[in-house]
């Protein structure tokens, strides 16, 4: 299963100059956080109490850096106690509006609540349940609250961001049941229509959030109106040929620590197993899908791969391949690509969830999917 290759004849418009700036200041941080942070990058033959001592390493100084990444002003950022798991919930003034006086200025900039505002979720018109990339082994609602800022700003829905249990510590399947627990808390407790519900998620959070959709259907749950996955991490079993081919390209993801973190996080399960790695999964009756990934990644292949699997299984599903980005690279509002990419994200959202509407996925008559411009490489 493989997509079709690239016409010679069309030429990949190159990236920004604002882009290969920020790839080269990114490159540069990422190997001083290694080697400083983390202490250096450990072979992949390491003991694994040194891969989970870097694991640890890398995750501290991962928080500690992204905890000053600055968050617009009009954006609540409030404490998500309500969850059955921790997290937190993340609303822009383009999504909900006035939402009374701040309480208290996180260190992120925004507002921090010290609850949930009952009735924030249902004031607004959507909701996105995000799961946070960081292979499986990193990341959290602190890590990526800037970027569910940006999120709710485009897609103009409330952000809920959970922190799903985190591998070596605990493996598989933890994240899986802590995810299903905030999207069940979210159709149970709070009420919230399906057909109000998107589900997105980067990197590792891109293949959880897959994993949700076929776990939910298994359980007989409803679908949401739609998913996105960012660099979608899809096949933990790393048989993609872009891992080996783009290895040099890729100035994030190292290579060769692909199979040690999915073998962390997958614990005594195999790789392959649908529950773990969605591109091996039944995935009829998953909603709309869109996925964007960097044409200069490692996990290309999972990306368009993943497409190709959920168009074999007769769901509306488009990729977006963006030539010479990185991992990710959604995370950088600051590059036009970013901005570009958030901007098509959140019209995916708002047209499968429209203002007082039905989203398209759940009417009698299915609507065509959107065209595609040059950049994203669609159809």
């Amino acid at each position: 299963m493989s997509s079709a290759p690239p016409d010679p004849n069309v030429v990949d418009p190159a990236p920004s100059w604002r882009a290969r700036l920020v790839r080269a200041i990114f490159v540069a941080s990422v190997r001083a956080v290694r080697e400083l942070g983390a202490g250096g990058l450990p072979d992949a033959d390491a003991p694994p109490a040194e891969l989970e001592a870097y694991a640890l390493q890398m995750r501290e100084a991962m928080e500690s850096l992204t905890a000053r990444v600055p968050v617009r002003r009009d954006v609540t950022i409030t404490s998500a106690t309500a969850l059955p798991v921790p997290g937190r919930f993340v609303v822009s003034a383009d999504a909900l509006g006035a939402v009374g006086d701040p309480v208290e200025t996180g260190p992120s900039g925004g507002v921090d609540r010290p609850a949930f505002d009952d009735d924030l979720l249902g004031r607004v018109e959507r909701v996105v349940l995000h799961l946070h990339g960081g292979v499986y082994c990193l990341g959290s609602s602190t890590t990526h609250s800037a970027f569910g800022a940006a999120l709710s700003q485009q897609a103009r829905a409330a952000v809920v961001l959970p922190d799903y249990r985190l591998a070596p510590e605990h493996p598989f399947p933890a994240a899986l049941d802590d995810a299903l627990g905030a999207y069940r808390w979210l159709l149970e407790e709070r009420g919230i229509a399906p057909s109000r519900l998107a589900v997105t998620g980067d990197s590792s959070g891109g293949g959880l959030g897959a994993s949700l959709l076929v776990r939910a259907r298994e359980l007989g749950l409803p679908q949401p109106a739609c998913y996105v996955g960012i660099s979608p991490w899809t096949d933990l079993a790393a048989t993609g040929g872009s891992i080996e081919a783009l290895a040099e390209r890729d100035p994030w993801l190292p290579a060769p620590l692909v199979l040690p973190a999915a073998k962390a996080y997958a614990g005594e399960a195999p790789l392959d197993d649908p529950a773990i790695s969605p591109l091996y999964a039944d995935l009829t009756g998953l909603p709309p899908v869109l996925v964007h990934v960097g044409g200069d990644e490692i996990l290309l292949d999972d990306a368009t791969r993943f497409v190709d699997a959920c168009r074999a299984h007769g769901v509306d599903a488009s990729v977006g391949r963006f030539p010479g980005l990185w991992h990710v690279f959604h995370l950088f509002p600051g590059i036009p690509e970013g901005r570009d990419a958030l901007r098509e994200i959140g019209g995916f959202i708002r047209r499968h969830i429209p203002d007082g509407g039905v989203a398209p996925s759940l009417r009698a008559s299915p609507t065509p999917p959107p065209s595609r411009d040059a950049r994203t490489g669609g159809p």
